[in-house]
């Protein structure tokens, strides 16, 4: 095993931007899990102030009827799962391709500056939405 020896300094948002290509890469391989971690930790490494898919996602669903805390939990339950102990939500969960999908989505509508793998993930899911091809 080859681990450099070194330290690494990055702000909050290198730090998430990383963790999305990464989480890009994961989805990739088909790594649903690893990509739904990641993408959830970047998206909650910071605020930003303004519009992002998160808020628009949490109205929407709250719209319907629904109170917040069932919004935030169903929109959060593949990532809730992978990240804590749920004794009552099963041995097993079956992770489709929107999962890794939409979180990364989630995560890079909080990034100022994408990456250029963050651009070709927006092309790859703009062209799938043309398609009609999600999830």
């Amino acid at each position: 095993m080859r681990v450099p020896k070194r330290a690494l300094e990055i702000t909050k948002a290198e730090g998430a931007s990383r963790q999305v290509d990464e989480a890009i890469k994961a989805l990739e391989r088909g790594d649903f899990d690893i990509a739904v971690t990641l993408a959830g930790a970047a998206e909650g490494m910071f605020e930003r102030p303004g519009p992002h898919l998160w808020t628009f996602m949490h109205e929407k669903a709250k719209a319907t009827g629904l109170e917040g805390k069932v919004v935030s939990d169903g929109l959060n339950a593949a990532r809730t799962w992978l990240k804590h102990p749920t004794p009552d939500a099963g041995e097993s969960l079956t992770l489709e391709r929107y999962h890794a999908v939409e979180m990364i989505i989630r995560a890079m509508s909080k990034l100022s500056k994408w990456s250029p793998r963050m651009k070709r993930f927006r092309e790859w899911v703009k062209a799938r939405v043309a398609e009609s091809s999600f999830p």
